[in-house]
């Protein structure tokens, strides 16, 4: 069973954004209020990276075996950040409106970003030049995960498209549902996608077939996050305030973190991480807090 260990509220807005570096031992969270912080949970120390932003934080992703950190903010633009020094070594102006999701394949040195815009940028991350570029239809691209040679990308139209990293200036659609979609997760055995929608549905697809194998309402409102814990286990969080601990082969709640039976959040829960070494999940929201949970 999970139980909250500890609430930080520094930031003065919603939070989006948040990732934790092993390497460093480092929790990361932005939101709104334009600021990046860093956390020690040991100590619940936290101080501001130096950079400003002059747009609200919507995705963080650590590249380069965790060198560096990629942050994404609202206008479409993003910064990559040396977490040693703190300073900035990179910045573009590249899409148009918010970026949305990112993937980092640290395998071929690779990171996908999804825009607001409809559009999909591929850097190379030890260059940070410019790979590929696609308009991926009209829709926000709310989404992005790797399968094996595949990554998908998932919009707020409902559609996912997919690239061979091996064609990369190539995309085709892989198929379309009734909902827009905001997270994707590749199952355990990836020869599935499990897709978080508005409509607070999971959706199981298999890839090679392309059909749904099931399809339950998760949650009350729209999910955010889908994130493994372990081989059997899975967490999701949504805008109806819950984060909620999953069977992967029951596909059956286990356990429920809310308020005010857990003292979770009061308001839409928006991202989380999970923490392996220490078993623990930290989530973040519209209530500005941050929330460390641990395994007992």
């Amino acid at each position: 069973m999970y139980k909250l260990l500890q609430k930080y509220k520094k930031h003065t807005g919603p939070l989006y954004a948040v990732a934790y570096s092993k390497q460093h031992d480092l929790l990361f969270t932005g939101g709104s209020d334009k600021v990046v912080a860093t956390w020690d949970l040991d100590r619940g120390e936290n101080t501001p990276l130096s950079i400003k932003t002059d747009s609200a934080v919507l995705n963080f992703q650590l590249l380069n075996n965790e060198k560096h950190l990629f942050i994404g903010l609202f206008n479409g633009d993003f910064h990559i950040i040396d977490i040693d020094t703190r300073k900035e070594i990179s910045f573009f102006k590249r899409h148009k409106l918010g970026v949305f999701s990112s993937c980092y394949l640290s395998d071929r040195n690779m990171l996908f970003v999804g825009a607001g815009d409809g559009t999909l940028s591929i850097w190379d991350t030890k260059s940070f030049q410019l790979l590929a570029s696609h308009q991926l239809g009209k829709g926000k691209i709310r989404a992005i995960q790797s399968v094996g040679n595949d990554v998908f990308i998932a919009n707020s139209q409902g559609q996912i498209f997919t690239i061979n990293l091996f064609a990369i200036e190539e995309y085709s659609l892989f198929t379309t549902i009734n909902h827009p979609i905001f997270c994707l997760s590749s199952f355990s055995s990836n020869n599935s996608l499990l897709i978080g929608d508005k409509n607070a549905h999971l959706t199981e697809i298999e890839i090679e077939s392309k059909q749904v194998l099931k399809s339950i309402p998760a949650h009350n409102w729209p999910i955010y996050r889908i994130e493994w814990l372990n081989s059997k286990e899975f967490v999701t969080c949504s805008r109806d305030k819950i984060l909620k601990i999953w069977d992967a082969t029951s596909m059956k709640v286990k356990q429920r973190l809310s308020f005010p039976e857990f003292q979770g959040h009061i308001n839409s829960v928006n991202n989380l991480v999970s923490i392996s070494s220490t078993q623990s999940i930290v989530s973040v929201g519209d209530d500005k807090q941050i929330c460390l949970w641990r395994k007992s």
